[in-house]
């Protein structure tokens, strides 16, 4: 039999570790084909795992990364603008029709539709979240301008009233 060198045992070891194959399994395989003493096949394992578990690793951080960018570009098509959303409310609060699909060919692709009206309700919750968000229901803000002097003139009286109502009890 022919003796194996290092790198090659350890890129064997490394595909039967892709191929979800045991310890002993790669070791019966090795030996198989070449010679090989079980305690340098140890350390071959030992190095092959090192390198198995940092490709697995990068594998599996470009696959979050991907993943990540998947979900964030599914999120971006998704989320309705402001304007998108007024417009859609908009539409409904003046009772326009929309198209639906009523009917599908084979490959799941629109072929009848029906125009639906949105109902007397269906208007009014439409304008209402206009109003929210148009901040209809926030309440005013009052300017007070009250200059020092009319203060202090404020404070008098609020100390006045004060006594009289101690002198009263």
């Amino acid at each position: 039999m022919l003796k194996i060198n290092k790198r090659k045992s350890i890129e064997i070891i490394l595909i039967e570790l892709e191929k979800g194959i045991t310890y002993s399994e790669c070791l019966d395989v090795i030996k198989r084909n070449w010679t090989l003493s079980e305690s340098t096949f140890k350390r071959y394992w030992k190095d092959a795992n090192v390198i198995y578990s940092e490709r697995q690793e990068i594998i599996q951080s470009e696959l979050t990364k991907e993943s990540t960018e998947a979900a964030k570009e599914r999120l971006k098509k998704a989320i309705l603008t402001k304007d998108e959303r007024m417009e859609i409310a908009s539409k409904i609060a003046k009772g326009e029709g929309r198209k639906v699909p009523v009917k599908f060919n084979q490959e799941g692709k629109p072929i009848a539709f029906e125009v639906v009206y949105p109902t007397a309700g269906d208007s009014l919750r439409a304008i209402d979240f206009m109003a929210k968000v148009e901040g209809d229901y926030a309440p005013k803000k009052l300017e007070h301008d009250i200059k020092e002097p009319q203060m202090q003139k404020v404070r008098v009286i609020i100390k006045e009233f004060n006594q009289v109502k101690r002198d009263g009890e």
